[in-house]
């Protein structure tokens, strides 16, 4: 399996040593088989962090931790102390809870903040620049996550971040070129310019990135928990920076934020039980109402794996319920959630008699067209982290800065890279941000609210049993990906290794097209959607799923061949 180098973490008592092992440019997922449990992510030097707490004893909690704060060090572009996100965790016993981190809008914020003097977005207020930034959740996330199912001192937890941050790490050729593509949004602020440019040169494959902002505010963070995040030192920098650059925070915002347990979306789907995340995500919700509507149908008895009918089925499934994403759902502590509705076997069966795979329902003579005006897209760039220990507990998370490296604004004297997840927001009805989503007044901006994700963090369950762990990064793609993942494994029993491999499509109603991995499917395919009058549209790849799925009496541990994750297993 082993040609690229990457560097790993070994630790040997206290110390975290760091080494060599070999990876490869692959064009099949690298898998691995483990007794016990194992991580999947996107980046090897956090899971192999991860891996040795796992070995230590550590639960899957413990050693989630450790990869995120890791991966805020080693994966700038999405790890994150300045961002959010959700998590699944499900206990040895049987209990399953959700734990919700997003970002809200700070207290200041207006529906129109991003809007020009000709009442139109200004979409780089809400991608580029403090302005852009929500109130980070992550290290008030972890650290309630910590004090309910860890069981390793935090302190602990948070070395292997620390030393990454202050004695540096190797650069690898992705992420040596990502800076290098992103220089002159980072030139904009010269904190940001000054960390990821030493001395003004970009940093090539093997040069040492170090940190030493940022492991000084990992080392306060181990030392005195979340509190000095939200109301100490790192608080008082993050806010200062932030007013200094025309951005909205304020200390009350930092004070006031609250991590949020929320109860799972809980799917039946035959013969499994797949738990998910509710709103503010809309990841579990419209992931049941299209398996509710699939399971009217036979796939693997009536439709081929990935052939025109099965493209047509699934995708205008996911138009129908992306529809009434955009139209019905947001921050559920400030709109009224119709979960009935995406629950709903009759309205499930109801679509189901409505899909005809010969002739697509075009979105605009859908009936939530007239009844909404907001063009939507969430950023593709986030990260997945899935990880099931010896003791039979498993964690799925997905977090985030919402673009790549957020803002590009990083707050001096913290080291800490804030995130543009504000323009997740509906940030005016009618108007496009990033991708295209269309959503409605329910995602406005408002104070406190949190904006509305498609991020799926998601376990499966048969027999009493977890099976699976699952998410992936891909904004509005993340529900399909994963849904088709768990089509591939319960559907047409295909090896995790496969069904990751697998080609991937997406539709999310607006633009009314089929979007599809343009060199896995052949062109008799794709022809035979245009004839039938679908719009396509080709692209080069679609998320970055890291999973794990039981196998007999082993875990098979895959992550996506579409990206650089490496798993870890023990």
């Amino acid at each position: 399996m082993a040609h690229r180098i990457t560097r790993i973490l070994v630790v040997i008592g206290l110390s975290w040593v760091f080494t060599t092992v070999p990876a490869c440019n692959r064009t099949h997922p690298d898998t691995i088989l483990a007794p016990h449990g194992g991580i999947a992510c996107s980046e090897p030097i956090a899971a192999s962090a991860g891996l040795q707490i796992l070995q230590q004893g550590g639960n899957a909690m413990d050693a989630l931790i450790t990869v995120a704060f890791a991966m805020a060090v080693t994966y700038p572009r999405a790890g994150n102390l300045g961002g959010g996100g959700f998590l699944i965790y499900r206990s040895a016993e049987g209990n399953v809870q959700a734990l919700d981190f997003r970002e809200t809008a700070p207290a200041a914020a207006t529906y129109d903040m991003y809007w020009n003097e000709n009442d139109q977005p200004d979409p780089q207020k809400s991608l580029v620049g403090p302005l852009a930034a929500g109130i980070p959740g992550t290290v008030r996330g972890l650290y309630q996550a910590h004090r309910k199912f860890g069981s390793l001192p935090w302190e602990s937890l948070l070395q292997p971040a620390i030393q990454l941050a202050r004695d540096g790490f190797a650069v690898n050729a992705y992420l040596s070129n990502l800076l290098k593509s992103r220089e002159e949004k980072f030139r904009q602020f010269s904190e940001s310019y000054r960390i990821f440019f030493p001395g003004g040169k970009q940093l090539q494959p093997g040069d040492t990135l170090r940190q030493t902002d940022l492991a000084h505010t990992l080392t306060l963070i181990a030392q005195h928990g979340d509190r000095i995040f939200y109301e100490g030192e790192i608080a008082d920098k993050i806010v200062t920076a932030v007013k200094a650059h025309g951005g909205i925070f304020s200390i009350e915002d930092f004070r006031n934020y609250r991590a949020v347990e929320r109860q799972p979306v809980k799917i039946s789907y035959r013969g499994h039980i797949i738990y998910s995340m509710p709103p503010p995500s809309s990841g579990g919700l419209v992931l049941q109402g299209i398996l509710n509507t699939l399971a009217n149908f036979e796939l693997p008895y009536v439709l081929e794996h990935n052939s025109p009918d099965y493209l047509a089925l699934i995708t205008e499934t996911e138009k129908r319920w992306y529809a009434m994403r955009n139209l019905y759902l947001g921050d559920p502590d400030f709109v009224e959630i119709p979960y009935h509705l995406f629950s709903d076997p009759k309205k499930a069966s109801e679509i189901a008699s409505m899909i005809d795979p010969q002739r697509p329902v075009f979105s605009r003579q859908m009936p939530e067209f007239r009844q909404i005006a907001a063009r939507k897209k969430e950023s593709p760039q986030t990260t997945h982290i899935s990880i099931v220990d010896h003791l039979g507990n498993a964690v799925a998370m997905t977090y985030t800065l919402n673009g790549s490296f957020g803002s590009y604004f990083v707050a001096e004297g913290t080291g800490i890279l804030l995130n543009n997840e504000m323009d997740d927001f509906s940030v005016k009805p009618g108007s496009p941000n990033m991708f295209g989503l269309v959503q409605g007044w329910v995602n406005a901006i408002a104070p406190g609210k949190r904006m509305l994700s498609s991020m799926t963090p998601t376990l499966v369950e048969k027999d009493g049993e977890v099976v699976g762990v699952l998410g992936t990064p891909g904004g509005s793609t993340i529900i399909t990906s994963v849904l088709q993942v768990l089509l591939n494994k319960i559907d047409y029993h295909m090896s995790l290794s496969d069904a990751l491999a697998a080609g991937r499509f997406h539709h999310q109603w607006l633009p009314d097209s089929i979007v599809y991995e343009q060199e896995h499917f052949p062109s008799g395919v794709i022809r035979e959607l245009q004839e039938r009058g679908f719009a396509v549209k080709p692209v080069r790849r679609i998320g970055d799923v890291q999973a794990i799925w039981r196998l007999g009496t082993q875990w098979e541990i895959c992550s996506d061949p579409r990206s650089n994750g490496y798993p870890m297993g023990y």
